[in-house]
């Protein structure tokens, strides 16, 4: 599921709106991903997932 709201909003140009993702009965993640991620000036670009949050409480 997408979050929507401020919640769901990507963390900088480029990342694509938060991901909430249930793992069944382990928890939840919440992660973003970049197609073309640098990490600076120079490099090549490649794909990132960024992991925001891992929740492994029960619901």
């Amino acid at each position: 599921m997408i979050l929507r709201g401020k919640a769901g909003e990507p963390k900088f140009p480029g990342a694509s709106r938060t991901i909430h993702y249930e793992i069944s009965g382990a928890g939840r993640i919440d992660y973003q991903f970049v197609n073309e991620f640098r990490t600076g000036d120079v490099g090549d670009p490649h794909p990132v997932v960024l992991i925001l949050t891992i929740d492994l409480s029960s619901h």
